[in-house]
């Protein structure tokens, strides 16, 4: 029985690793699929830009100090970097750039989102960069889970409590934004959940990358109840694959 169960997760882990690879789409509002009636669209669908949005990388952003290249992926991404300092507002080591391969309806839907929810700083070209596009965004606190030291240094039912804690406390901090700011982070590998710890106790979560796919505009008539149905607060099938893809990118730190 023991050994079914283990194949029996790898297959579902696969599964859901294979989900994140998959290439962006835009969501045809009128074939939903089972996706509730309070989500209106993925963020690069460009029925939701404003001639503003469009504009979002038509100047040149200046003062821009470089800080470390960090080892980021993404496939419309080029590089992400830390910053040491952008203008004269900001000088710390507060941000955080990402820089994109060309504009597309991908860059533009994460700028519209980032600055929907409030993270976003500034964006434009990057000139030290061949004047490639690049939105600034603020610099969140914590590190996925399985990168902690408490979690690799924790016995296995420890282990379990704090996935237990994060994907609580995630699914809380997604409802929050989505009834706030009326951004939808489904996005929700590991990586892209960061935590902070106090001992062997999730604190905190922090969500980030509302790039496509899997960010939604939603309606302002969700309610908290929707979301956290929406994401499966209580045990279900979501959590459980959402553990496992934890697991097993811990086995790969």
């Amino acid at each position: 029985m023991r050994i079914l169960y283990s194949i029996l997760s790898s297959i579902l882990a696969t599964f859901f690793i294979s989900a994140y690879a998959a290439p962006p789409r835009n969501l045809d509002l009128d074939q939903r699929g089972d996706l509730p009636t309070w989500i209106q669209g993925e963020v690069d669908n460009p029925s939701f830009f404003t001639k503003k949005d469009q504009q979002a990388f038509s100047k040149q952003l200046w003062n821009v100090r470089l800080g470390e290249r960090l080892p980021v992926g993404g496939q419309n991404n080029f590089a992400v970097y830390s910053l040491k300092g952008y203008g004269l507002r900001f000088k710390s080591n507060t941000l955080i750039m990402k820089v994109f391969n060309t504009v597309n309806n991908a860059a533009i839907g994460e700028a519209k989102a980032l600055n929907a929810v409030g993270d976003l700083v500034a964006s434009g070209t990057v000139k030290a960069l061949d004047s490639k596009p690049a939105i600034i965004m603020k610099k969140k606190p914590g590190q996925p889970l399985h990168e902690t030291q408490a979690y690799k240094a924790a016995r296995e039912i420890v282990r379990e409590k704090m996935r237990s804690q994060t994907y609580e406390l995630m699914c809380n901090e997604i409802s929050a934004v989505a009834t706030k700011k009326y951004v939808l982070h489904d996005d929700n590998n590991p990586a892209n959940i960061l935590v902070t710890m106090d001992g062997n106790t999730v604190k905190s979560v922090a969500v980030v990358d509302y790039g496509p796919p899997q960010t939604y505009f939603v309606s302002k008539s969700v309610t908290k109840a929707d979301v956290l149905e929406y994401c499966g607060k209580h045990p279900s099938s979501k959590q459980y694959l959402w553990e496992q893809e934890l697991i097993h990118a811990s086995l790969r730190t």
